[in-house]
């Protein structure tokens, strides 16, 4: 079958024939076993490789002669590529969900306060104070009319307050002793009107007391006129003691005192009421708070009630 190349055929040969001459051109040659690598000599001028133009203007020789194919191979078609087709951008349409809006705060009501109600403050309950009768009939005559007490064997008396009540105590001291004021030995007791056991006085006593020593301020004093004792006068007197203790402890004392405890200052000794009379021991102390403040005291000497106290201590006179 004679056949003719056709141009494309040509064109391919000549390319890679130019591709094979370059190549080799370009590869070095292999040196000698056990010597060093020769060099490559440099090209001359004369050797200059044809550039694949003129490889490709060069005149190709026909084939003439017939080859013999026994299996001919059906020339490939040369397949157009497609056209790349880019769809065109598809526009979304933005979709704005609608924001609720915040509903809008309740009114506030403004609470008024409620008017304040004022409760009237429950009134004092006021015990009626029983007047107090004396277990021992009083020997004073004109009893109760201007408010004298005398104690039964006669020798002490003193005024009792309008208002206040009293009552009297014959205990006896020591059964089965021979002591010669036994027999008269008396306790009055006195309240105020609102039935507090105030202070007591005693008359016809036996007995002692031991004292030590304290530093002494005289507050407030005055001297009985008809209550004399063995050793001289009596006061009425209000002391403030500091007892010299590890930890200094303050007193107070408030009575019928002899004459030798009115001293002042860290020479002084603790008081107690105490007084030897022509009939035995006699006392006469108020009940009060011995570890009040200062501040209390000086209160508590302003009010009625001490007043009252004082009025019936400087009262007392004895009678032989």
């Amino acid at each position: 079958m004679n056949y003719r190349r056709t141009g494309h055929a040509k064109y391919a040969t000549l390319v890679s024939l130019a591709l094979a001459l370059t190549l080799t051109a370009c590869t070095p040659s292999s040196p000698e076993p056990g010597g060093t690598p020769t060099e490559r000599p440099a090209a001359s001028s004369q050797e200059v490789l044809a550039s694949p133009q003129e490889v490709l203007a060069a005149p190709v020789a026909e084939v003439d002669a017939p080859v013999a194919d026994p299996d001919p191979v059906a020339p490939i078609p040369v397949v157009e590529p497609a056209p790349l087709v880019v769809p065109a951008p598809v526009e979304v349409p933005l979709v704005t969900q609608p924001v609720a809006e915040a509903p809008a705060p309740a009114p506030t009501e403004t609470v008024k306060p409620a008017p304040a109600v004022t409760v009237p403050a429950p009134e004092p309950v006021v015990t009626p104070i029983i007047p107090l009768e004396p277990s021992t009939p009083h020997v004073s005559p004109n009893y109760p009319e201007i408010g004298t007490y005398t104690f039964p064997d006669g020798h002490i008396s003193f005024e009792v307050p309008s208002g206040w009540g009293m009552q009297a105590e014959v205990p006896v001291v020591a059964p089965g002793d021979d002591y010669p004021y036994d027999d008269h030995f008396a306790i009055a007791h006195i309240f105020d009107e609102n039935g507090h056991n105030v202070v007591d006085i005693t008359s016809g006593g036996v007995g002692g007391v031991v004292a030590g020593p304290v530093n002494r301020t005289i507050l407030d004093s005055q001297k009985l006129t008809s209550f004399d004792d063995r050793d001289g006068a009596s006061y009425f007197a209000v002391f403030r003691d500091v007892y010299p203790f590890d930890t200094a402890e303050t007193r107070f004392f408030v009575g019928i005192v002899p004459e030798m405890l009115m001293t002042e200052g860290p020479d002084s000794t603790s008081a107690a009421s105490f007084l030897i009379m022509g009939n035995g021991a006699a006392t006469a102390q108020v009940n009060i708070d011995p570890n009040m403040t200062q501040e209390a005291a000086e209160a508590w000497m302003q009010s009625g009630q001490y007043g009252k106290l004082k009025a019936l201590l400087t009262s007392l006179r004895y009678a032989q």
